[in-house]
């Protein structure tokens, strides 16, 4: 790399940290500043543009993001039936109806625009992304069951569009297409992709059962997502849908084999990688609209500005019909209220839910230059039209849904915390009863049981909805508080020894993680139905 591609990449990761914090402070979701930051970047005279294939894009980055969202994903909601049911129909048939609407409305708008070129951007422009939905979301409180339908939505529609798109790309490039061939490699492409992806997670499963050392464990987690897309997508089977079974299917084992020290440190990267690339993405994004735009100069902006509009239209208002279409079907009358009728608040914020992001425009800037019959045809178009998509969607509807949250009174259900303290109370009571076995026995000295049963005791009285008494709740809360307290005075006299040269900072480095872990408890306990206890 050199010195003046180190000094570019500097600066825009040092703009990614200041955008970022002006969005926390102003409340906004980092990817809206981040884009609209990039576009800005674009535009300064002596900045480079930062051009990256798009296939790389594809390979490197998409994998972990994908993976880290389908671990973490509301499984107990994706898994339902009325949740597979909604997402099977968002995730292929508003799929196939967003790309025909998109290529029709292009092939009678556009005069250049062959029907091939415009289902291509159909295609491109017909699923939402998990990588844009992700960041906008986190800062938001909904019902969990609105947010795993979205997920699981965006995890497996990419799979669909990007078959679509390979179908599409292929037609146009050889000047053929055959719809039952077009069938034929869509159901290969889910086929091989759920076999590849079992086999990945195979792997990670045998690995991490067969070795507990602590980083060979993180490495096969950080490997997992690269060994499921990269076989899929070298024998044409869909990569993204190969991550998406890997990911949900590790869920249900990881907990078991992996360490609780490696879990900690995996934990730890992949929140801190996924930030990173997400940022970096959006960033990149935007710089190529300067590029994109200038490469357009035979329309004038007047046309520029209404096939934009028209595309993006069409896109927000089919997502619109269809999503509200399908509530009104018996079988799919999720999200729904307890009296069995579909819940329109609901409905509403997940058809107001569809941002496309950075996986689209990959998508776009991929298209080949050349078909056999001369240039691919209205190519950087496409790419154009693709952005104002992304921009509508990510800025407009991911900017308002806050707004549209609160006009609907739409909040959080409560799931989560329910069963946060479900699974709090319930392991403090297993704690208990294991507690009794070992008091029994006797080999324990009683002011040490009388501790312990303390301990939990307080634990199953502030979390158990049967036993809940408030004031040891209060107590609770206050001994939380204490230790915190007390925790920071630690901290300080441990710098204190360091700095006085008493200790190591090796020594240092342990005693303060000790001190880090007892203070995360806290943390996570105090943030009880908050999204905060997750990881691998």
């Amino acid at each position: 790399m050199s010195s003046g591609v180190a000094v570019d990449l500097a600066a825009i990761f040092g703009a990614i940290l200041m955008l970022v914090l002006i969005a926390n402070r102003l409340g906004v979701a980092y990817p809206i500043l981040l884009v609209l930051g990039g576009i800005a970047l674009g535009y300064v005279p002596g900045l480079p543009q930062l051009a990256m294939p798009p296939d790389l894009v594809l390979l490197i980055f998409l994998p972990p993001l994908l993976y880290w969202e389908s671990v973490t994903a509301p499984t107990s909601e994706f898994f339902s039936a009325s949740g597979l049911w909604w997402i099977f129909q968002l995730a292929f048939g508003l799929v196939v109806a967003t790309m025909l609407a998109v290529g029709a409305v292009a092939h009678a708008l556009i005069p250049t625009m062959a029907w091939g070129s415009a289902l291509v951007l159909g295609a491109i422009v017909s699923s939402t992304d998990e990588v844009a939905f992700a960041p906008i979301i986190e800062r938001i409180r909904i019902p969990r069951h609105v947010i795993a339908t979205i997920e699981g939505e965006s995890l497996v529609n990419d799979a669909t569009s990007l078959v679509l798109y390979g179908l599409g790309i292929t037609a146009v490039v050889s000047g053929s297409f055959s719809l039952p061939h077009a069938l034929g490699s869509l159901a290969l492409s889910v086929a091989g992709a759920v076999v590849i992806g079992g086999a990945a997670a195979l792997f990670a499963f045998v690995g991490w059962h067969f070795t507990k050392d602590d980083s060979l464990q993180a490495i096969i987690s950080l490997m997992t997502p690269f060994l499921a897309y990269l076989p899929a997508w070298y024998l044409g089977f869909s990569g993204v849908l190969a991550v998406v079974i890997a990911g949900l299917i590790t869920t249900f084992f990881t907990p078991t084999e992996i360490t609780p020290r490696a879990r900690e440190r995996v934990t730890g990267f992949w929140v801190t990688i996924v930030f990173m690339v997400n940022a970096f993405i959006f960033v990149l994004v935007g710089m190529q609209f300067h590029h994109i735009l200038s490469a357009l100069h035979r329309l004038t902006g007047l046309q520029l500005a209404l096939y934009g509009v028209a595309i993006s239209a069409t896109v927000i208002i089919v997502r619109l019909l269809w999503v509200f279409a399908q509530g009104l079907l018996p079988s799919t009358n999720e999200p729904e209220h307890a009296e069995g009728k579909a819940d329109w608040s609901h409905v509403a914020v997940l058809a107001w839910s569809g941002m496309r992001g950075g996986i689209s425009l990959a998508a776009a800037l991929a298209i080949p230059l050349e078909t056999a019959a001369g240039p691919f045809p209205e190519r950087n178009l496409t790419i154009f039209l693709t952005f104002c998509v992304l921009l509508a969607t990510l800025i407009g509807q991911g900017g308002t849904l806050p707004f549209v949250l609160r006009w609907l009174h739409v909040r959080d259900d409560g799931e989560d915390e329910r069963e946060e303290r479900f699974a709090l109370a319930y392991t403090a009571k297993a704690a208990l009863r294991h507690l009794d076995e070992i008091a029994r026995r006797g080999d324990v000295p009683p002011l040490l049981v009388k501790v312990l049963r303390a301990r939990f005791t307080s634990r199953w009285s502030e979390f158990s909805a049967t036993g809940n008494d408030p004031e040891a709740a209060r107590d609770a809360d206050l001994y939380r508080h204490l230790t915190a307290e007390l925790l920071q005075v630690e901290r300080r006299a441990l710098i204190d020894l360091l700095r006085a040269g008493k200790v190591d900072n090796t020594v240092m480095r342990r005693i303060q993680r000790l001190l880090d872990l007892e203070m995360e408890e806290i943390d996570l306990l105090e943030a009880t139905g908050h999204a905060d206890i997750e990881g691998e």
